[in-house]
């Protein structure tokens, strides 16, 4: 593969091709003489499909990704729907509660979410929302915060999604605040009008935001390190 700088056309000439990959213009030869298997003609649609299902999830789970123009987050998001997609016809999916390769998806390379959130959680789809039973928990035992925090801001989204048009089926998210101290707090329930229809992906995400207290105003303390969200949940109906 050769990469074009300053000026880029984009397209084919003779047999060879002109694209934008991941930002960056690049150029291919044209492969000639390939026959594609089923499986693989079948993988190039699924593809398809799990990116146009992708695009509509991200714009669902937006509140809860730290950067959703993360074009290299975007590629994975898509490419772990393919995966789970695999070479299935849409219609022969069967309900799931738990998605391969989505189900614990990050959003960020540098922490996972699962090892800063470690709150006992169950969640339940039904037909007229998405419901999260949130345990009793400590702050300071459950979650995981970077020197300085004073609270911590949790935020969980839940988004729908039609697999086989690739249009969303609603969002809705909820933001809690949380000190950041040893005192229990009470277990609760966070109900989201994101509706399990027959035929749509659910994923529910979270995102933790840690907030410091410096000169008599809040801010937001940005470590490395600690930069914890992702999906929580990936449900196919």
């Amino acid at each position: 593969m050769a990469r074009i700088d300053d000026v880029f056309v984009s397209g084919t000439f003779g047999n060879i091709v002109f694209y934008r990959r991941m930002g960056k213009a690049c150029a291919r030869m044209k492969r000639t003489g390939i026959k594609q298997t089923a499986a693989t003609k079948k993988r190039g649609v699924n593809f398809g499909v799990a990116a146009r299902a992708g695009k509509a999830l991200r714009i669902g789970l937006v509140k809860a990704m730290p950067n959703p123009k993360d074009r290299s987050m975007q590629s994975r998001f898509s490419g772990a729907i393919a995966k789970w997609l695999a070479v299935s016809n849409i219609s022969d999916i069967k309900p799931s509660s738990s998605l391969l390769y989505v189900n614990s998806f990050p959003f960020t390379a540098e922490d996972t979410l699962q090892f800063s959130f470690r709150v006992p959680y169950r969640l339940t789809i039904t037909e007229t929302g998405t419901i999260i039973n949130l345990d009793a928990f400590i702050p300071a035992k459950n979650l995981r915060a970077p020197a300085g925090t004073v609270s911590v801001q949790l935020i969980i989204a839940t988004a729908g999604c039609e697999l086989a048009n690739g249009r969303g089926a609603g969002s809705a998210f909820r933001i809690i605040d949380i000190p950041y101290n040893r005192e229990e707090i009470p277990a609760m329930t966070i109900d989201l009008n994101v509706p399990g229809k027959k035929g749509n992906m659910i994923l529910t995400a979270a995102r933790l935001i840690y907030i410091g207290w410096k000169n008599g105003y809040p801010f937001i303390i940005e470590k490395k390190g600690y930069n914890s969200a992702g999906v929580i949940n990936a449900a196919y109906c």
